[in-house]
């Protein structure tokens, strides 16, 4: 398991100077232009992830990969990850920030699934839904899990909301194995 403790320091510094220059979305947007050009690169991760290569070395390449792409603060951020030797960190530093960007913002993501493509209406509805229960907006990530008779089921975080099918289907079996048993008499 990753110790997520130190990208979390990192994205909290960045955000914290994000939130204070009203520049969340710029930044959001420049470190997902910097995650894709690190995994796009087929040996920019690797060459980035290396410990033997210099810091100096490290930052040449890095300037001419991302040049005139990113605010120079973003880029500047880059350049002290590298200082401080932790550019291996640079995933989790980037998905610990969008998590901390998505919780001031107040979004949650939730995902919808279900055994057919819903309708967009549906989905609007639920997204209604879900935001009023919870008290953010939501996210909503669409999947089709042949696996389900019908109905949905919804993940927010730990929370799982099981409407389908299945699990009717299983609340009625348990409820009728249980009548039986009282029916005859005996107490289960």
């Amino acid at each position: 398991m990753i110790n997520r403790t130190v990208p979390r320091r990192y994205a909290q510094a960045l955000l914290m100077i994000a939130v204070e220059r009203n520049t969340l979305e710029e930044y959001e947007k420049d470190l997902d232009r910097f995650r894709e050009i690190l995994l796009g690169e087929p040996h920019f991760k690797e060459f980035m992830d290396n410990p033997k290569v210099l810091p100096e070395e490290k930052k040449k390449v890095l300037k001419s990969m991302i040049a005139g792409q990113l605010n120079p603060l973003v880029r500047d951020f880059l350049f002290l990850i590298v200082d401080k030797r932790r550019e291996n960190l640079y995933l989790e530093i980037i998905e610990e920030f969008k998590k901390y960007a998505d919780q001031t913002r107040n979004i949650i993501d939730a995902e919808v699934r279900s055994a057919v493509a819903l309708t967009d209406k549906d989905y609007r509805e639920l997204e209604q839904r879900l935001a009023k229960a919870s008290g953010k907006k939501v996210r909503l990530k669409r999947v089709i899990d042949t696996s389900l008779i019908g109905g949905i089921t919804v993940r927010i975080g730990d929370t799982v909301i099981d409407g389908s099918i299945t699990k009717k289907l299983s609340l009625l079996k348990n409820r009728l194995q249980q009548s039986q048993f009282e029916g005859i008499g005996v107490i289960k």
